[in-house]
């Protein structure tokens, strides 16, 4: 963060410090300038360190997108491999909100090589989701508790799947449920992240005809 520049403000200050003939009157208005200077110096260096904060956030929005769609284009990556293919039938593995209604009401339960399947997979997917925590954890900390609960309820269906107390069908219904519920979440924190920027914008602008109204009062 750039330091707020002093040298302009104190040369303005000195150049006050004639005494004219009327010597109470101009230490009065001396004090009145030096106040209404100094408040233009705070506000500017509110200004200032607003400004940085906003571009900041900003950087660090950016970064988390960026991080998600690597964290996607990751799990795309090991979706697609063949060693998978067995499970394609059940869910897609790639979006499950993409899910058939033929795939919603399977009564199927997973056999021992899918539930093998499953687990390498899940593992896998695990790592991308843990590079994506790294970067939250960096850029926007907030979001990390929504995207670890959305791993943990996800892992919570595929052990009841491995311990056939569901079916293919009711996995990939509490899937999509889950899914959508940490959408919800992720949208409902990136509205909060969004607001503080306005916020910072409107305090911007405060800041500023703060700014320019202590200049003005200032002014012969």
């Amino acid at each position: 963060m750039a330091p707020c520049r002093w040298h302009g403000a104190i040369s303005a200050i000195g150049s006050l410090m004639t005494i004219p003939r009327n010597w109470h009157k101009a230490v009065i208005a001396r004090q009145a300038a030096a106040a209404a200077i100094g408040a233009a110096l705070l506000t500017g260096c509110a200004f200032t360190s607003q400004t940085a904060d906003m571009y900041a956030s900003r950087q660090d929005l950016s970064k988390f997108r960026a991080a998600a769609q690597d964290a996607l284009a990751c799990r795309a990556a090991v979706s697609a491999n063949p060693r998978y293919a067995l499970l394609a039938a059940h869910v897609n593995l790639d979006d499950v909100g993409t899910a058939t209604l033929p795939q919603m009401v399977d009564p199927a339960h997973a056999t021992p090589e899918e539930i093998a399947a499953l687990d390498a997979w899940s593992r896998e997917v695990n790592t991308c989701r843990e590079r994506l925590l790294i970067s939250v954890d960096t850029t926007l900390p907030s979001f990390g508790p929504l995207i670890e609960r959305g791993r943990d309820d996800d892992d919570a269906i595929f052990v009841k799947l491995a311990e056939q107390k569901i079916s293919w069908g009711d996995a990939v219904v509490a899937l999509k449920t889950n899914r959508t519920r940490l959408r919800g979440d992720i949208v409902a924190k990136a509205d909060q992240v969004d607001a503080g920027f306005n916020k910072l914008r409107q305090d911007q602008l405060k800041r500023r005809t703060d700014l320019l109204s202590s200049a003005i009062r200032i002014l012969p």
